[in-house]
């Protein structure tokens, strides 16, 4: 074996909070599955935003916020701790860390000797103070970089690149990238939280946009709570002295609600009969359905908000007035 192989280090630690924190920080933070699973979060949002479905997003912002609100307040880090802590008499443990030429071996103050073979080891991580020796399992080797014996960082590093035939890359891992991916990571989940309560207010107040449209256009608008499928739904009773027109306008508490109640207003007009040519215009935002047979039908859905007029083939103006009114704003 040549003399690079043949040299040997040690660095000594006590595992006190500061010392445990950095580590189960710089451990957990070099996973890369729970950057993926961020990521992979993210996306899945954006997808909501996109098909407005921002009550998910809302409800995934309010659980994420309970969950990381507990792990502050509970500290997990501390948590952990102080059960480590407690298996060694309430002390901060100081432990020798030996790298020799054929294995690692760590000796606590107590005397307690736990010794690991180069193979095990499958990742070196870098933090702030620590180098990080990662093995299977969750676990770890821990060196102070501020005490290491026997050369320099980069020495010891180069020497284990040698010897560590698992490791799943000859490069040190450094914490410092990683922790920054991830605040900005958890940075867009919360803006994406943020964007959707913005855009579900604004799509709750469309109904005043559309009630001010009509009542711009000389119609008279009657505000008035109705029950549909056991919730609450505003709706507006649309008139203007016509004696053959019926038109009513919901705000569904989410686009499901609505799109059931238009499919099942379409069913009563046709007798569960939705032809073909009755289908204007059908996708997962904006349904128009347009019924003449003998009473003339149009329905009209837009996100939550379904448009109901009913009238008559032989007064078919009246409501197409106005349908056209409205449509150019639920487009």
């Amino acid at each position: 074996m040549d003399n690079e192989n043949q040299k040997e280090f040690s660095s000594n630690y006590t595992l006190d909070y500061k010392t445990y924190k950095e580590f189960s920080t710089g451990y957990i933070a070099t996973r890369k599955s729970s950057i993926i699973t961020l990521f992979v979060v993210l996306v899945l949002l954006i997808l909501c935003i996109i098909y407005r479905d921002y009550q998910i997003v809302i409800t995934f912002g309010v659980l994420f916020g309970i969950f990381a609100l507990l792990i502050k307040v509970t500290g997990r880090n501390k948590i952990q701790y102080k059960r480590y802590k407690s298996l060694n008499n309430n002390e901060d443990v100081e432990t020798n860390i030996k790298i020799g030429k054929d294995k690692i071996v760590s000796t606590s103050k107590k005397g307690d000797v736990t010794t690991y073979e180069f193979s095990q080891i499958t990742n070196i991580v870098e933090t702030k103070n620590l180098i990080i020796l990662k093995l299977k399992y969750n676990m770890g080797i821990i060196l102070n970089k501020n005490n290491i014996e026997g050369g320099t960082k980069e020495e010891l590093l180069e020497y284990l690149y040698s010897v560590c035939n698992n490791l799943k890359k000859k490069k040190v891992t450094n914490t410092k990238g990683w922790l920054i991916l991830r605040r900005i990571m958890f940075g867009l989940l919360v803006i994406t939280v943020i964007l959707s309560v913005v855009l579900s207010i604004l799509k709750q107040n469309q109904m005043n946009n559309y009630v001010e449209l009509l009542e711009q256009n000389g119609y008279e608008i009657e505000m008035q709570e109705s029950v549909y499928n056991g919730k609450n739904t505003k709706q507006a009773t649309i008139s203007k002295n016509y004696g053959h027109t019926w038109c009513y306008l919901y705000e569904f508490g989410t686009d499901n609600d609505a799109k059931r109640n238009m499919e099942y207003w379409a069913n009563q007009e046709t007798d569960n009969n939705i032809k073909p040519e009755y289908i204007v215009k059908s996708s997962r935002n904006y349904q128009k359905y347009v019924i003449d047979e003998g009473q003339y039908v149009i329905l009209i859905r837009r996100d939550n908000y379904v448009f109901y007029g009913i009238g008559h083939s032989q007064y078919r103006e009246e409501l197409d007035e106005i349908v056209n009114i409205i449509e150019e704003e639920m487009k």
